[in-house]
């Protein structure tokens, strides 16, 4: 959803998607305040992570990085399978922001075991002092890719 807009300065084009039917409002008033040249590059798609897969496989092999922000229970098998026997060779870096650790854990095994990505940064974040919530953000990057 809104996290892609922050890059969107400095990427040719930006499609970001969500499920939450809440989050295309909040995306598209953000986008409002941006200059005309950035607002023409910028694209929402109210859909699952999982939808995205099956049905925008072009846009998917045209894009080259891959920005997932997964709820607690970590990426949908059908992402993470995507991602391990299709994705890895057409993106440059998969970026993974992580609400709930042990998911983020599976789906780095998962990721790492397919001998496909490598990890090539991790680093924790408490954003909310006082809780234990510690959010992940992870940067993958394919194997000879």
């Amino acid at each position: 959803g809104t996290i892609g807009l922050h890059l969107s300065d400095i990427l040719s084009s930006l499609v970001s998607s969500d499920e939450n039917p809440n989050n295309a409002k909040c995306f598209y008033d953000s986008v409002g305040s941006f200059p005309p040249e950035i607002k023409s590059r910028i694209l929402y798609k109210q859909k699952t992570a999982a939808d995205m897969i099956k049905t925008e496989r072009t846009l998917l092999r045209n894009s080259q990085i891959l920005v997932v922000d997964p709820p607690r229970k970590g990426l949908d098998a059908q992402v993470v399978d995507y991602l391990c026997e299709d994705g890895w060779k057409h993106l440059k870096l998969l970026v993974y922001v992580s609400c709930g650790f042990q998911a983020f854990q599976q789906n780095s095994d998962a990721l790492l075991k397919s001998k496909k990505w490598k990890l090539e940064f991790a680093e924790g974040y408490l954003l909310f002092p006082g809780s234990d919530a510690i959010e992940t953000l992870a940067f993958f990057v394919p194997k000879n890719g």
